[in-house]
C-alpha cells in the first residue's frame, strides 16, 4: 500500500502527535521548537504551550534541570546522543511523572549542531516495578540476616531430603559446618534418636497441613523441637517441592520438665499416703459406720486427683477431666455399665469442678446404693448430659434420673450428704442444682459453665 505526497504527510503528522511517547524538538541552546500533543497532555499545558516553559530545563523538576546543565545538555553536545536518562517532568497541577527520555543531535553538512531532538518515555510502571524490586530486595537482605544470626537451625531441604542450605544456627547447634552437610540427606545429617528416616516419614504425615512440630532427641544428648513446613504450594505446576526445617533447642526445657515430673510423682504418692493414714486414723477413731463414710469420701477425693493427674499431662499446664473419666469412676461403683447408664458429649472440666462433681457423684452413687434404684436388682441410674456452643467447654447441663427402684418417699430431713452436694456445687462452681423425690426414682440436676 502507497498513500499519496499529502496523505502521507498527514499520516506522519498524526503519528507524531498521537505518538506513545512524548517529543520535543529544541535548538542548540535547549529553547523548545517543538512539543507534540502526547507530551503537551503530559505536563498540562495548554495548546499553544507557555511562554514561561520555553525551554527543555523548564519541563524538569528542579533536580531534573540541573542534571540537564551540567551532564545532558555538554553530552548531547560532545558525543551527541543521551540514552534512558531517569528524571521527572514537573506537571502543571499536578503530581510530578517519572519518565525515561533519550535525545540524539542533528548536525548539518559541517558538522554544526542544528537542533536537538527527544523523546520521553512515561516510566511510572517501570518505578513502581523498581521500587517493588528494591524493596523486595531489601526485606530479602532482612530475612537472610535474621536467618543467619538465629539461634535456631533454620535449614532447606529438598522433595528427595537432601540439605539445600545451612545457617549459622545450624553450625552452632549440630556442629557440622555448612560444606559438611549440603547436599547430604538430612536424617543422615541431623540423627535423631528412634527416628532414623524421620524427615521422611514426617513430611508424608504432613500432607494438606501448613506445619508439623515434634520433639526428639537428637545423637549429641540435646532435646530439640522439629518443624517442617512447605515452602510454597504443594503440588502446582512450577511450584516449590522444598521444605522449611527448624530445630529449637529445648534440652533446659525438657530437663525442667524431668525434674518437675519427679517432684510431681513424689506429691502424688504422698497425696495418696496422707489420705491413707486419714482414713486409718478415721477407722480407729470414729464409730464404724460414720469412719466408712468418712473413708468411702476420701476414696472419692482420691479417684478425682486420679483423674486429675495422668502421665501424659503436660508439666505446667491447666489441668483438665473429661466429664467421662469421672463417670466411668461412678459407673464401677454402682456395678456396671448395665446399671449406670451414661449419654453425652466430651466435656472438659477444670481442676476445681472436676473435683466437685467427683465428690457429688460419689454422694448420689452412695445414696442410690443405699436407698434408691441400685438398691434393688432391677433397678437403674440414667445420667445424660449436654454442651452448648461448639467445642468441649461452655454451658453444661447434667441429668441424674433413677428408675427400677423402691418407691421414693420426700426424706423428712436433709441428710449431711444431700447438704454436702448443695455446698459444693453452689459455693466452689455457682452451679444451679435442683432435686425431685419424684415416686418413679430420685431425680438430680446441676448446670453451670464446663471449662
Amino acid at each position: 500500500m502507497s498513500f499519496e505526497r499529502g496523505d502521507g504527510l498527514d499520516v506522519a503528522t498524526e503519528l507524531i502527535e498521537d505518538a506513545p511517547c512524548g517529543i520535543a524538538v529544541t535548538d542548540p541552546d535547549g529553547r523548545l521548537r517543538y512539543v507534540n500533543k502526547t507530551l503537551t497532555q503530559w505536563l498540562g499545558l495548554p495548546p499553544g504551550g507557555d511562554p514561561s516553559r520555553a525551554t527543555f530545563a523548564s519541563l524538569l523538576t528542579g533536580p531534573g534541570r540541573i542534571f540537564y546543565d551540567t551532564h545532558m545538555a555538554p553530552m548531547m553536545r560532545l558525543q551527541g546522543f543521551v540514552r534512558e536518562i531517569s528524571c521527572t517532568l514537573d506537571v502543571q497541577d499536578g503530581p510530578p511523572l517519572p519518565v525515561m527520555l533519550s535525545g540524539v543531535a542533528r548536525r548539518d553538512a559541517q558538522g554544526v549542531c542544528t537542533r536537538f531532538d527527544y523523546t520521553v518515555f512515561d516510566a511510572r510502571e517501570r518505578r513502581a516495578y523498581e521500587e517493588a524490586l528494591r524493596r523486595a530486595k531489601r526485606e530479602a537482605g532482612e530475612l537472610a540476616a535474621i536467618v543467619s544470626s538465629s539461634p535456631n537451625a533454620i535449614l532447606r531441604v529438598d522433595s528427595g531430603g537432601c540439605v539445600r542450605s545451612w545457617n549459622n544456627g545450624a553450625v552452632r547447634l549440630l556442629g557440622r559446618s555448612a560444606e559438611q552437610a549440603l547436599g547430604r540427606p538430612v536424617a543422615e545429617a541431623i540423627q535423631l534418636l528412634d527416628r532414623p528416616d524421620w524427615f521422611m516419614r514426617e513430611a508424608r504425615a504432613l500432607q494438606d497441613e501448613a506445619e508439623i512440630s515434634f520433639e526428639a532427641r537428637h545423637a549429641s544428648a540435646r532435646d530439640f523441637e522439629v518443624t517442617l513446613a512447605p515452602i510454597g504450594e504443594r503440588g502446582l505446576p512450577g511450584a516449590s517441592e522444598d521444605w522449611s526445617v527448624i530445630l529449637r533447642d529445648v534440652t533446659r526445657r525438657k530437663q525442667a520438665e524431668r525434674r518437675l515430673q519427679v517432684i510431681f510423682d513424689e506429691m502424688r504418692h504422698r497425696m495418696k499416703n496422707t489420705l491413707g493414714v486419714v482414713a486409718g486414723i478415721a477407722r480407729q477413731t470414729l464409730p464404724r459406720p460414720s469412719a466408712e463414710q468418712l473413708v468411702s469420701r476420701l476414696q472419692a477425693l482420691s479417684s478425682a486427683h486420679d483423674a486429675l493427674i495422668r502421665p501424659d499431662d503436660d508439666i505446667g499446664s491447666e489441668p483438665v477431666v473429661e466429664i467421662g473419666a469421672l463417670l466411668a469412676f461412678s459407673c464401677k461403683a454402682a456395678g456396671g455399665p448395665a446399671r449406670f447408664v451414661i449419654q453425652g458429649p466430651r466435656v472438659r472440666l477444670s481442676a476445681r469442678q472436676a473435683t466437685s462433681m467427683s465428690m457429688a457423684l460419689h454422694e448420689l452413687v452412695t445414696n442410690a446404693l443405699k436407698y434408691g434404684a441400685l438398691s434393688s436388682e432391677q433397678g437403674q441410674v440414667r445420667v445424660d448430659y449436654t454442651l452448648d456452643g461448639s467445642g468441649e467447654t461452655g454451658p453444661f447441663r447434667l441429668r441424674w434420673r433413677e428408675v427400677g427402684g423402691p418407691p421414693v418417699t420426700p426424706p423428712t430431713r436433709q441428710g449431711f450428704g444431700s447438704k454436702m452436694i448443695g455446698l459444693v456445687l453452689q459455693a466452689e462452681l455457682g452451679a444451679e442444682v435442683r432435686s425431685e423425690f419424684a415416686p418413679e426414682g430420685f431425680r438430680f440436676e446441676v448446670a453451670f459453665t464446663a471449662g
